[in-house]
């Protein structure tokens, strides 16, 4: 375990790593996949559980469950810590007695916020409703257990509000990250949190500054928690002295994506323009200002 470069965490727990593609388009260009066949790949956690294939990361399907449960157990200071950030606790070849055990942990450090991210709500529903109350730890949730979902676009949301909806939880929340698509969130007032961002590395696609509006508003208007990540590789030409020669750029005129590495042609004064300048330049500012608001 370590700290984390997430800014909306502090530490990440890595008591599972690897993962497999869960048919969601969200999964393409994985960063966890990247990190793990890149800058990671000798790590003793990492080694073998993704490669690079046609310049594009991708898991080998193996899932590694770590020998790490102990360590919140030696944290005094409060933190917030990231569940599996390098994997899915959810996905289905995590043994429900491995997630028990996990479960177990957390419950006995009240003083962390357990943060815990799934693109398969339905697994974590199904456990939780069963097996850990079976076994009379999640009978109530605990209060410092925050579970959430990956959404990345109307259809994943569609698929995923329900069983998120139903998973008993104190705090639930939603990361909107990589937005590749709008999102209704109509239906949505039930979480404690949304999380949105762009998204980062070789092949990033481009967001749609309005699609996070959109959800900011929604947030004020329903008193949510808003955190805006940052824009990810595509930064706003409107934004932090980016003009058209930096880079590629896509472009929007009705909230729809444009191209992703136009160099030249489609330019419409009358959309928004993104332009590929890289994660640190493109920033986190959302309409001047940063938006980094966390549950009460």
């Amino acid at each position: 375990m370590g700290k984390t470069r997430i800014e909306w965490s502090d530490m990440s727990w890595p008591v599972v790593t690897g993962c497999s593609h869960a048919g969601s388009p969200g999964c393409d260009m994985c960063y966890a996949a990247r990190m793990a066949a890149t800058r990671l790949k000798h790590h003793p956690r990492y080694k073998g559980l993704a490669v690079v294939e046609n310049s594009r990361a991708r898991w080998t399907g193996e899932v590694r469950l770590n020998d790490v449960l102990d360590q919140p157990l030696h944290w005094r200071k409060p933190r917030r810590v990231f569940v599996a950030s390098m994997g899915d606790l959810f996905h289905p070849d995590v043994y429900p007695s491995f997630i028990c055990g996990v479960w177990q942990v957390m419950r006995e450090c009240p003083q962390h916020t357990f943060q815990i991210l799934t693109k398969r709500p339905g697994q974590m529903l199904r456990l939780i409703k069963t097996y850990i109350a079976d076994h009379e730890l999640g009978i109530e949730p605990l209060p410092n257990v925050w579970l959430g979902v990956s959404v990345e676009n109307q259809a994943a949301a569609d698929e995923r509000r329900e069983h998120l909806e139903r998973c008993p939880a104190a705090v639930k929340f939603v990361s909107y990250e990589p937005a590749l698509g709008p999102v209704d969130w109509a239906g949505w007032e039930f979480v404690s949190q949304i999380i949105s961002g762009g998204e980062s590395g070789p092949g990033a696609r481009p967001s749609h500054p309005d699609w996070h509006r959109a959800t900011r508003d929604f947030c004020q208007e329903n008193g949510i928690a808003y955190f805006f990540k940052a824009w990810g590789a595509w930064g706003r030409r409107k934004e932090a002295g980016i003009t058209l020669n930096d880079g590629p750029f896509g472009f929007w005129d009705d909230g729809t994506p444009g191209c992703n590495e136009w160099m030249a042609g489609g330019f419409s004064t009358c959309g928004e323009h993104m332009v590929r300048v890289g994660k640190k330049r493109a920033g986190h500012l959302l309409d001047g200002r940063t938006w980094q608001e966390f549950p009460r």
